[in-house]
């Protein structure tokens, strides 16, 4: 994983006045709001004997273990210790590590990385907010979150897995991709090759777009969009966010209807669709198996040369890949 970067892990409206227990980084977590409604991450385990914090009550803004009482506030301080009296000197090893998490664009966000005072800006698109009417869904999938990262920049599939639902050409016109800073930014045209033998080039204008490590902007059409992100649970899972925004009517109800149909047949036909393909591939990683990849697939390649990157930056240099000259990735040629 990306280090020293922010992470969405839940919905805003995910967590409400109960704590709630969750997986993400490898890690069992327990988030819950505190008495100024900001949410708050601790390890979901108990220091004390194990239990899970994620079925305890939140008492005056803390987290309390429901096994024996003993109490945490969002900085993962234990603060009371019911058995010993109100008056007993609490040890320091029962100090919680607490998770830095922020509260944006109705997601809920953690850092992962090194300690700090001061922290980045949380990422995000910046011309999506103008979008009237959203609906969102988050489900979890049994692959490692950079598939699922790589497949949202790989629209040149949609013809063959998903050609029912966008009858698309299959030739990829006037594509680009290329990296501003944190960014990757990818649009082209499919089109038919029937329409192209006429002179024809419109064809279905695409958008998509990566901002890392793991938050991409898919848009469709000009008038919707697909916001999503691929958080790890673990090496094996990934939990999937995405919502549906709309601009085709400025009506909050009928935006709703649009985003509400758009995002059940992803769970409904989308899902399943990609699902027959991935259940056959090799499992593991993108760093598991050396693709190879054509000019179509160079914001992939670009996504997997940031983050070789970026993950170099962080090991010994003798842990560091070795470089292959006809490749722009770790893993994965690229043809023309």
């Amino acid at each position: 994983m990306l280090q020293n970067r922010w992470y969405p892990i839940l919905e805003s409206k995910a967590l409400g006045n109960k704590a709630i227990g969750i997986k993400r980084f490898g890690r069992n977590l327990v988030l819950w709001r505190d008495l100024e409604n900001q949410p708050r991450v601790l390890p979901a385990t108990c220091p004390h004997r194990g239990a899970s914090l994620a079925q305890g009550r939140i008492i005056a803004g803390e987290i309390e273990c429901p096994w024996h009482g003993f109490r945490f506030d969002g900085e993962g301080h234990c603060t009371r210790i019911p058995c010993e009296g109100d008056d007993a000197r609490i040890p320091g090893a029962l100090s919680l590590p607490a998770g830095v998490v922020r509260e944006q664009h109705d997601l809920i966000w953690m850092w992962l990385g090194d300690e700090r005072k001061n922290h980045p800006e949380v990422p995000f698109f910046d011309d999506v907010e103008a979008y009237e009417g959203f609906t969102e869904a988050s489900y979890v999938l049994p692959y490692h979150y950079t598939r699922m990262v790589e497949t949202n920049l790989d629209i040149h599939h949609t013809p063959f897995v998903h050609g029912n639902l966008f009858p698309v050409g299959t030739r990829m016109v006037d594509f680009d991709a290329h990296v501003e800073g944190d960014r990757i930014r990818s649009s082209g045209r499919l089109v038919k090759e029937k329409a192209l033998a006429r002179g024809k080039t419109q064809g279905f204008p695409f958008r998509a777009d990566l901002i890392l490590p793991n938050l991409g902007l898919i848009q469709l059409t000009a008038r919707i969009h697909i916001l999503v992100c691929a958080t790890p649970i673990d090496e094996h899972q990934t939990w999937l966010w995405f919502r549906y925004r709309q601009r085709y009517t400025r009506s909050a109800i009928l935006g709703r209807l649009i985003t509400w149909i758009a995002v059940h047949s992803e769970l409904k036909i989308v899902q399943k669709q990609d699902w027959r393909i991935f259940c056959e591939m090799t499992p593991g990683t993108i760093d598991d198996v050396p693709y190879v990849f054509v000019h179509s697939d160079k914001a992939i390649a670009l996504y997997r040369s940031l983050r070789a990157k970026d993950l170099a930056r962080g090991r010994p240099e003798h842990d560091k890949p070795a470089s292959r000259e006809n490749e722009i990735t770790g893993q994965g040629s690229v043809t023309t």
